[in-house]
């Protein structure tokens, strides 16, 4: 009888320790469960913080672009720097500014996090709606795109831009084309707002555009091609600022058979031996911009008489990329302005997230 009880409060005694460890294992796991998410939230917490911190700097970053516009605008183009701009760090920066070249790679720490600065002439690009079938020939050349596939491309542009609607020979008009796609639409018949636009122009495709590898025919193999965006824009009179203008760029302009020694020249001439490092840099540095188009004929003077009605020196329009970043997380503000009077306009903005 002693024993059946004493069975009995060991089974008793066994299931309520059973019950012990059931729980203590579900408030554990309760607890880790918490735990985590509070760890999980702390970090989403902490992110956005840095997020938010990252965004405001990339915006402070547009307010130091006008900065240095502002400040370009009262130097000359050959200001020494007197003890007038003894303290400014910035001098270098605003004097290359005015000379028209571009400003690359400018870092301001701001507090826990720092803004990385590019300011470029938007003349630096060619103005897509002023394109010339020989423009468009060259623009394409450097854009790696095969030369079978101009023919479609530029009658197809023209046709999108022209007033009317008469397809060209291998272009294309809205009702022989666009409205036979799905889902239809019409051609513009007007200027390019963006040059993304180009998409919606037949031939023109992301790979044409932004690079990649390109099928041209079944029976061949992929070619790789760089594109073409990066060569244009919708903005400013057509006229290149040879003092910003990439190599890729100056390859389109009419240079004459000996293209590229001409454009490396070009770069070589306006740069110099010692050319600024673009970094905001207090020591002073020799300004081997070009001061006019005839400052330019008389130092390059391999270059075509032709060449000298695509340039200029100067630019008034700008595109800015400002990068705020936080402890490694980025945001970004993208934007093209004009600078005139003294006073800044926005054109187009942009923010994104790295």
């Amino acid at each position: 009888m002693i024993s059946e009880k004493r069975a009995k409060k060991e089974r008793c005694d066994g299931s309520a320790l059973i019950v012990v460890l059931w729980v203590v294992g579900l408030l554990s796991m309760l607890i880790g469960s918490f735990a985590f998410d509070a760890h999980v939230e702390s970090r989403i917490t902490s992110y956005y913080k840095k997020r938010t911190k990252a965004q405001y700097l990339a915006k402070s970053g547009i307010e130091i672009a006008e900065m240095l516009m502002a400040g370009s605008a009262e130097i000359k183009k050959d200001q020494e720097k007197t003890e007038e701009f003894e303290d400014d760090q910035w001098f270098e920066a605003k004097k290359r500014l005015k000379t028209g070249a571009s400003l690359m790679g400018i870092e301001q720490e701001l507090g826990d996090g720092k803004i990385i600065l590019d300011i470029i002439p938007e003349p630096a690009r060619r103005n897509v709606n002023m394109l010339k079938d020989d423009d468009w020939e060259r623009v394409l050349e450097v854009g790696g795109v095969p030369e079978e596939l101009w023919p479609e491309l530029i009658d197809s542009f023209n046709d999108w831009t022209d007033k009317d609607d008469d397809p060209r020979m291998d272009g294309a008009e809205t009702e022989d084309y666009y409205e036979t796609l799905e889902p239809p639409y019409r051609a513009d018949n007007d200027v390019l707002d963006t040059v993304e636009e180009l998409l919606l122009v037949k031939g023109f495709t992301k790979t044409i555009l932004f690079g990649g590898s390109l099928q041209v025919l079944e029976e061949d193999d992929p070619v790789v091609i760089s594109g073409i965006a990066d060569l244009l824009t919708t903005y400013g009179d057509g006229k290149v600022n040879v003092n910003a203008a990439p190599m890729r760029v100056l390859m389109t302009l009419p240079l004459g058979d000996e293209a590229e020694l001409v454009a490396r020249a070009i770069i070589e001439e306006r740069e110099g031996e010692g050319w600024i490092d673009d970094t905001g840099s207090d020591e002073e540095e020799e300004d081997y911009s070009f001061k006019s188009i005839g400052d330019f004929s008389g130092r390059i003077p391999d270059a075509p008489a032709e060449v000298r009605n695509y340039l200029s020196v100067d630019s008034k329009t700008y595109r800015i990329k400002s990068i705020g970043d936080v402890h490694g997380v980025k945001r970004t503000v993208w934007c093209i302005v004009r600078y005139a009077n003294k006073s800044l306009t926005i054109l187009r903005w942009r923010e994104e997230e790295q």
